[in-house]
């Protein structure tokens, strides 16, 4: 299928339960699953508790499934909108799956927590997904993207392709309340994000005014100059956050092990 790019299968838990790759009762430990998660490719994530409600979309024909407490609405592309309640939930350590059926339709909707790329926009996403209409499937991607984005300290490792001063140090913090802060070098910094309907940017930042060694000054300057040229963001093979800006230049940062 055209449009949305899935891949198969890792976990998704939503609904109030614990999100990513944690097992549920009786399928071995969180930790063999947090392994697991780490070691595949693309990627999985285990963001913490999953948002409600919980969105899947696919395209080419538009479709989108809207997955509330006990309640499941489909809407497809020039067909009214049918809400059904879910009579059965399949869970494993790879996948759920659940299942509605009534107004002459049969829906099964079946949910992993690995990277997902929407091909129109290019947003990565945290969930796959698969929608089955009667029978006929289609894939699409689920969930909201700031998910990839919160979390552990990001530690930049490259600056638009320069790398980062030896024994240096920068970092991004991202915050529910769209707020970022971190260090650029030498000083701490903060300001605001926001997640467009295609892509990442950052409001103008403020820092602190210490003065540091010439290098660290001027890496601190380019780093802060090429944030606010930031467009579009993605996770790369390895996990890795991908800062881009217009012109195709790269901020890459690892989730902190600290």
């Amino acid at each position: 299928m055209k449009g949305i790019a899935a891949l198969w299968p890792l976990t998704l838990v939503m609904l109030g339960l614990i999100a990513g790759c944690a097992s549920g009762p009786g399928e071995g430990s969180q930790e063999e699953a947090v392994k697991a998660c780490s070691q595949a490719l693309p990627p999985c994530f285990a963001p913490g508790p999953v948002e409600q409600p919980f969105v899947a979309r696919g395209n080419e024909p538009f479709w989108r499934v809207i997955v509330e407490p006990g309640q499941l609405e489909v809407e497809r592309m020039g067909v009214e909108p049918v809400a059904l309640r879910y009579d059965m939930v399949e869970q494993s350590s790879t996948e759920r799956t659940f299942r509605a059926e009534g107004d002459g339709i049969r829906v099964e909707l079946k949910a992993a927590s690995q990277l997902c790329r929407d091909s129109m926009s290019g947003m990565p996403y945290p969930r796959q997904v698969r929608l089955a209409i009667n029978g006929e499937a289609t894939s699409g991607c689920g969930g909201d993207p700031e998910e990839l984005l919160l979390g552990p300290e990001w530690v930049v490792e490259d600056i638009g392709g320069r790398g980062i001063v030896d024994s240096s140090r920068v970092t991004l913090n991202f915050q529910e309340d769209q707020r970022v802060s971190g260090r650029a070098s030498c000083n701490q910094f903060s300001g605001g994000w926001n997640l467009t309907g295609e892509g990442l940017e950052f409001t103008p930042m403020a820092s602190t005014k210490k003065a540091c060694a010439p290098a660290l000054m001027n890496q601190e300057d380019r780093f802060l100059s090429l944030l606010g040229e930031v467009r579009r963001f993605d996770i790369g093979r390895h996990g890795e956050l991908l800062l881009v800006t217009g012109d195709g230049r790269l901020i890459r940062a690892f989730q902190s092990t600290d």
